[in-house]
C-alpha cells in the first residue's frame, strides 16, 4: 500500500476547513448547505481511507512515510500500525455519526460561527496525535485539538460557556506545559525528538532522566485522559456546550490522552511500566470509583454522563498497567483488552451522549427533576437510550460485556484482586447510574409541559438526522459484542505491535547524526557525481 495516504487523514481535513473558511463570505444559507456538504463529503472520504489503511495494517503491516523524503531523525515521520488503524478508524466512524445530529441540533447562530471549519479541524489534529511519530509534533497537534476544542466549546458566548472554557483551557495548558517541558528535557539529553530515536536511546539513557520524562509525561497525559487526580476539568467543562460538541468531545478527546499513554510506556518505558504497576493501578481504580461515585451525585443528565467518561478512561488505565503481565494469558492480553475496552467506549459513550442531548433538547432542559414521562412520547428514543445505557454498564449481549469481561479476566489471571473488585464495583454503580437516568427521562410523568420541544423530533427528516447516528452507533456495538472474538483477534494484533519496540524502531529506522558526518547527514542525490 502506499504510504503516502497516511497523510490524507490530516491533510484532507485541513484542506476541506481552510475552504469553508474562503466560502464564508457567501450568502447565508446557500453558504450552510455547501459547508455541510463538504463537511459530509471530507468525513466520508476520511472514513474510507482510514478504513483502507485499517485492513492493511491489521494484517500484521506497519505502515511508515517520511515527509518529504528525508530519513528518521531529519524528517517528519507519519507512522500507522494497528493501535493507530483501530483508532483513526473510530474517529472516523465517531466523527461521522456526530456530523447528522450536530446538523439537526446546533441552531444557525453557532453554524455561523465557523462550526464545521473548527469541527474538522478538532479531526485533523486528532488524526495527526494517532499518526506522529516525531515527539514535537505530537505537542503541536496537542495544541491544534486545544484550540479547536476550545473555541467549539465556548461558541455561541453563555457565560457558563465562557466560565467552562477557561477553566479547561487554563488546564489543559498547564498539562501541554509539562509536556513541552518534558519535550525539551528529552531534546536537550536525548538529542533528537523523532519517536523511535527516542526508544534507542533512552535504553542508554541514566535511569534519572528515564524516571524523570516518564513522570512527566503520565501527569501530561494522564492529565489529558482526566485521570485521578488531573480529572475535574472535564465535568465541570463538557455539559455546557451544544450536545453535540459534548459527544464529539466524549467519544474523542480523553482517548488522544489514553492513546499516548499507552504508546510513550510501550515505546519509551516497558522497564517502568513494570516498576510502577502499583502507581498505574491504584490510579485506574481510584479513576474508576471517583467517576462512578461522582455520577451519581450529579443532578443534571450531562454531568452524569460526564463523570462516565472519567470512570471509563480507569478501566483503560487497568489494561495497561498489565499490559506486560500474563500468566494463564498470554502477555499483551491486558493491552488488547485495553484496547477493545476503548474501541467499545468511543462508539458507546457518543452514541449515549447523542442520546442524552435529544432528551435535553426535547424536553427543554436536563435537569433529572425537571424531566420525564418520554417513554410515550419517544418510544424510539427511549429504546435507543437504554439499549445503549446497558452497553455501556456492561451488559451482553453489546460490546461493554466482552471487554469489561477481557479486563476482569486478565487482572483476577494476574491475582490483582484489589483493583479488580473495584473495577466490578465501579461496573454495578455505572449499571445503577444509567438507570437512573432512564427511570428519570422516559418514565414518570413531566411536570412541566410548557418547556417541550416536539418540533425536534416531528419532522421526518430531522428524526433521522437525529436517532440515525444513535441507531448505527448501537448496531456497531451490538456487531463487536455478536464478533467478539474476531474484534479482539484485531486488537490482540494492535497490542503486539505496540509491545514490539524493536519492530517500531526498524519500521522507522533511524540514522544516527552522530554517525553520520557533514553533507552525508543530507539525501543523496541520484546518479552522483565525481
Amino acid at each position: 500500500m502506499n504510504p503516502n495516504l497516511l497523510a490524507a487523514p490530516i491533510v484532507l481535513p485541513l484542506f476541506v476547513a481552510a475552504l469553508l473558511l474562503a466560502v464564508s463570505r457567501w450568502g447565508g444559507r446557500r453558504r450552510l448547505r455547501l459547508q455541510r456538504w463538504l463537511t459530509a463529503g471530507a468525513l466520508t472520504i476520511n472514513l474510507v481511507v482510514v478504513l483502507a489503511l485499517a485492513q492493511f495494517i491489521l494484517d500484521g503491516h506497519r505502515l511508515v512515510l517520511q515527509m518529504g523524503g528525508w530519513q528518521a531523525p531529519f524528517g517528519i515521520t507519519l507512522l500507522a500500525d494497528g493501535l493507530t488503524a483501530i483508532l483513526l478508524s473510530l474517529t472516523a466512524v465517531v466523527a461521522l455519526a456526530v456530523l447528522p445530529f450536530a446538523i439537526a441540533t446546533i441552531d444557525l447562530h453557532r453554524e455561523r460561527m465557523a462550526f464545521y471549519p473548527l469541527f474538522l479541524l478538532l479531526v485533523m489534529g486528532v488524526n495527526g496525535a494517532f499518526l506522529t511519530g516525531d515527539f514535537f509534533n505530537l505537542y503541536v497537534f496537542f495544541e491544534v485539538l486545544l484550540m479547536a476544542s476550545f473555541v467549539l466549546l465556548t461558541v455561541g458566548g453563555q457565560p457558563a460557556q465562557t466560565h467552562a472554557g477557561i477553566r479547561y483551557v487554563v488546564l489543559n495548558l498547564l498539562g501541554s506545559l509539562v509536556f513541552l517541558a518534558a519535550a525539551g528535557i528529552a531534546y536537550g539529553t536525548l538529542g533528537t525528538l523523532n519517536m523511535a530515536h527516542m526508544a534507542e536511546r533512552l535504553d542508554t539513557a541514566p535511569m534519572a532522566v528515564r524516571v524523570l520524562l516518564a513522570g512527566m509525561l503520565l501527569v501530561a497525559f494522564g492529565g489529558k485522559a482526566a485521570l485521578f487526580p488531573l480529572f475535574f476539568w472535564l465535568p465541570s467543562s463538557y455539559h455546557t456546550p451544544p450536545p453535540a460538541v459534548t459527544a464529539l468531545f466524549g467519544g474523542l478527546l480523553t482517548k488522544v490522552g489514553v492513546y499516548t499513554l499507552f504508546r510513550s510506556f510501550t515505546l519509551f518505558f516497558p522497564d517502568l511500566l513494570i516498576a510502577w504497576q502499583p502507581l498505574i493501578l491504584g490510579i485506574a481504580g481510584a479513576t474508576m470509583l471517583i467517576g462512578s461515585l461522582g455520577a451519581m451525585a450529579q443532578p443534571t443528565l450531562r454531568r452524569v454522563l460526564s463523570f462516565h467518561i472519567i470512570s471509563h478512561v480507569g478501566f483503560m488505565l487497568m489494561g495497561l498497567g498489565v499490559a506486560l503481565q500474563g500468566e494463564g494469558l498470554a502477555v499483551g492480553f491486558g493491552l488488547a483488552a485495553a484496547i477493545l475496552y476503548m474501541a467499545h467506549h468511543m462508539i458507546v459513550k457518543t452514541g449515549l451522549i447523542l442520546a442524552g442531548g435529544a432528551v435535553e433538547i426535547d424536553m427543554g432542559g436536563d435537569r433529572l427533576q425537571s424531566i420525564g414521562g418520554l417513554v410515550n412520547r419517544r418510544p424510539v428514543l427511549a429504546l435507543l437510550f437504554f439499549l445503549s445505557a446497558i452497553s455501556l454498564a456492561g451488559i451482553p449481549p453489546f460490546s461493554g460485556f466482552i471487554s469489561k469481561l477481557s479486563l476482569l479476566e486478565i487482572t483476577l489471571d494476574t491475582r490483582h484482586w484489589l483493583v479488580a473488585g473495584v473495577s466490578i464495583v465501579a461496573s454495578i454503580l455505572t449499571l445503577i447510574n444509567v438507570m437512573r437516568l432512564w427511570r428519570e427521562a422516559f418514565w414518570g410523568k413531566h411536570e412541566h409541559p410548557g418547556r417541550l420541544a416536539p418540533h425536534l423530533l416531528e419532522a421526518p427528516l430531522r428524526r433521522w438526522l437525529v436517532l440515525g447516528p444513535i441507531a448505527a452507533l448501537l448496531l456497531l456495538s451490538l456487531g463487536l459484542g455478536l464478533y467478539g472474538e474476531r474484534v479482539f483477534q484485531m486488537t490482540t494484533t494492535a497490542a503486539e505491535q505496540a509491545l514490539d519496540r524493536a519492530g517500531y524502531i526498524a519500521a522507522v529506522q533511524p540514522i544516527d547524526p552522530e554517525s553520520v558526518a557533514g553533507p552525508a547527514a543530507y539525501p543523496a542525490e541520484e546518479g552522483g557525481h565525481d
